[in-house]
Parts: structure tokens; C-alpha cells; sequence
């Protein structure tokens, strides 16, 4: 092994010296015989890319940055390398899709001011990349910022619309009206998309859930799915990377499941829309942002703050027993011992909760 690692790493100092010197072709034969040593090792790979790029052959040196971006757990600036390259090839949606990747990473690592700097590029080289903009206005929903919500709200409005999925248009228009009741575009929005439904002609139908189906359900480009699958890929190896290194003490049963609420309140961002309709007019995208500030408040113990998004995203649909579980330990934080008690009941309903949620209650008498 030792051989081999020294045979790796002279083969690759010997390609970039190639590279520098822009002798392309003995750089290639270098990276791959470090590949042949370390096949699962991300670097020959960029120096293998770098060669083929110099050499004209931008469809194989894609590929060789694509593998290196796999073989690291999804390291940004490989993935920028990717998505770079896709540009310079007029794959512009193909691009889009890499920096939805990255942003998704990135959200996952919560650098959440990285990832909408992935999503703006995204929507800057493809405009009808839906999940960008959903994740645009659920993180500036979650900011608080809410001009910035309103503009991309609208932008999935207009995007439904020309899909012809009217009443979709109209329920992103809702939320819009719910940060900023009083906004011209926003109104005008409404109006625009009312002329165009004889079914809604009443304004007053946006009072009520207008649609029975999933808000999310296109799959024209197979962006969201694609995305996803990218990210988790990513985000396991890199995880699996960090277990190896770091050992952590070992968690009671309360705060084991704590964590595992937290996971999972987590993971409910990342997940699609399903086939159940919810009976609240909140959509999933205002319960993501609302689940993100929760989280938020409650990392930095702002308690008060954090039970208000939990009840405000229970109260508009959010029914797994992670959320009662969370809220049930914030409300003991408050001593309102009997709403905890009806929260920590909910959760009781899941065995992951069951027993954390008797010592909660056990602990707190």
C-alpha cells in the first residue's frame, strides 16, 4: 500500500507539471496511471479534466469532473468545475441542474447564503427551474425576507401559469398574499390569473384550498428527483467520511431522540410533496420555511420564537410526530406542562417518541 501511495502521488505531481507546462497528452498518461494506483481518488481526475480540457475534448473532461465531484462527496468547487464547463458548452439546463446540486449541499451543511448564490445561478441560466425557485423562496421566506419571497413566489406563479396549472399559479399567489397583503404585483398577479380561469372568476375563491392535488407534481425536466439524488450521494459519502474521523459520546435516551426529531424536522425539507392533500391552506413550501426558522430559533434558544413556527407549520399541515415531539420539549421549556403533555402524547403515537416522551414528562414533574 505504502508503494502504491508513493507511486499515486509521483504520478500525480508529475501530470500537473504537465499541466503546466501545457503538455497535455503526457499529462493524461500520468493522471491515469494514478488512477490505475487510486482509482477512487478525486484529484487525477481534475488533472485528467485539465488535460482534455487543453486538449479540446470538453465532453471527456466534463466527464472526468463529474467523477471527480463523486469521488469527493461532492465538493463545490468540483461541482463548479462541472457546471462551469456545462455553461461553456451551451448546456445551460444541464448547468442549471449542477448548481441546484450544489445548492442543495450546501443547504444541507446550512450555508444557507452559498446555497442561494447556487440557486440564483441556477435560475439565471435556466428561468423555469422550478425546485430553484421553490428553494429561493422557502430560504428567503425563512429569512424573513420578504420582498425577495414575494419576487419568487410570483416567478413560480408565472412558471405554473404558462404550464397551465392555474390554480397552482393561484395558491403560490396566496402565499405571496400572506407575507405582503398589500402588494401591486402580487394583486395584479391574481388578476392576470383570474382572467384567464372562468372557473375562479369570484376573487373570493382565494379564500379557500383551491386545489385538491399535490401543489409540486411536474416532473417536465426530472430536475427535483435528479437533484436530490445527487445531494443524499454527496452528503452519505461525505457523512461516512466524518464518522470515521470523529467519535461522539453516546446520547440518553431524551436526548437521542431530540436528535432524531431534529434529523428528521430536517429531512421533511427535503422531501416531496406526496399524494395526500392537506387540509390547511399552507403550502409545503411555507412550512418548509417555517420548519428552517424553527430549527433556527431553537439551535440559538430562542425558545418562544421557535414554538411559534412549530405551532404556526402544525396548524398548516405538518403532522409527523417529530414536530409534536420538538414542541412538546419546547412547551416544557415554557412550564406549560399540559400542552406538552397533549404534544408529547401525539408524538407517544411513534415508537421512536414513546419512551423519550414518558421521560420528558417523568423529568419535568
Amino acid at each position: 500500500m505504502a508503494q502504491n501511495r508513493a507511486l499515486y502521488e509521483k504520478a500525480l505531481e508529475k501530470g500537473f507539471q504537465y499541466n503546466a507546462d501545457e503538455n497535455w497528452s503526457k499529462a493524461m498518461g500520468a493522471f491515469r496511471a494514478a488512477i490505475s494506483e487510486f482509482p477512487k481518488q478525486p484529484m487525477p481526475y481534475v488533472g485528467l479534466g485539465e488535460a482534455c480540457f487543453g486538449l479540446k475534448q470538453l465532453d471527456k473532461a466534463l466527464d472526468c469532473y463529474k467523477l471527480a465531484a463523486r469521488y469527493s462527496g461532492g465538493d463545490l468547487s468540483y461541482l463548479r468545475k462541472v457546471a462551469d464547463l456545462q455553461e461553456r458548452m451551451g448546456l445551460l439546463t444541464e448547468a442549471g441542474r449542477t448548481y441546484m446540486a450544489a445548492g442543495e449541499l450546501l443547504l444541507q451543511r446550512k450555508k444557507y447564503e452559498e446555497a442561494i448564490d447556487m440557486w440564483q445561478l441556477a435560475v439565471r441560466l435556466e428561468p423555469g427551474l422550478l425546485a430553484a425557485h421553490r428553494r429561493l423562496a422557502m430560504i428567503f421566506q425563512r429569512q424573513n425576507l420578504i420582498k425577495d419571497a414575494v419576487r419568487e413566489y410570483l416567478a413560480i406563479a408565472r412558471i405554473l401559469q404558462e404550464r397551465g396549472n392555474g390554480r397552482k399559479a393561484l395558491q403560490m399567489c396566496q402565499a405571496a398574499q400572506r407575507l405582503d397583503p398589500d402588494n401591486d404585483d402580487v394583486l395584479m398577479a391574481v388578476k392576470l390569473i383570474l382572467g384567464g380561469e372562468a372557473a375562479l372568476a369570484e376573487p373570493e375563491e382565494l379564500e379557500e384550498p383551491v386545489d385538491e392535488t399535490p401543489l409540486f407534481t411536474d416532473s417536465q425536466d426530472g430536475v427535483t428527483q435528479m437533484v436530490r439524488q445527487m445531494a443524499s450521494v454527496f452528503a452519505a459519502e461525505q457523512e461516512a467520511q466524518q464518522a470515521q474521523q470523529t467519535q461522539q459520546e453516546p446520547l440518553n435516551p431524551l436526548e437521542k431522540a431530540h436528535q432524531t426529531a431534529q434529523d428528521l424536522l430536517a429531512a421533511e425539507v427535503f422531501r416531496e410533496e406526496d399524494d395526500v392533500p392537506m387540509s390547511a391552506g399552507l403550502s409545503k413550501l411555507e412550512r418548509d420555511a417555517l420548519i428552517g426558522q424553527g430549527l433556527d430559533f431553537e439551535a440559538r434558544g430562542n425558545v418562544d420564537d421557535a414554538v411559534s413556527c412549530y405551532e404556526k407549520a402544525i396548524q398548516g399541515g405538518l403532522r409527523i410526530p417529530a414536530a409534536f415531539f420538538t414542541l412538546g420539549l419546547l412547551y416544557l421549556k415554557q412550564d406549560r406542562r399540559d400542552v406538552a403533555q397533549k404534544a408529547l402524547g401525539i408524538a407517544a403515537k411513534d415508537a421512536a417518541f414513546r419512551e423519550a416522551s414518558k421521560l420528558a414528562l417523568n423529568s419535568n414533574q
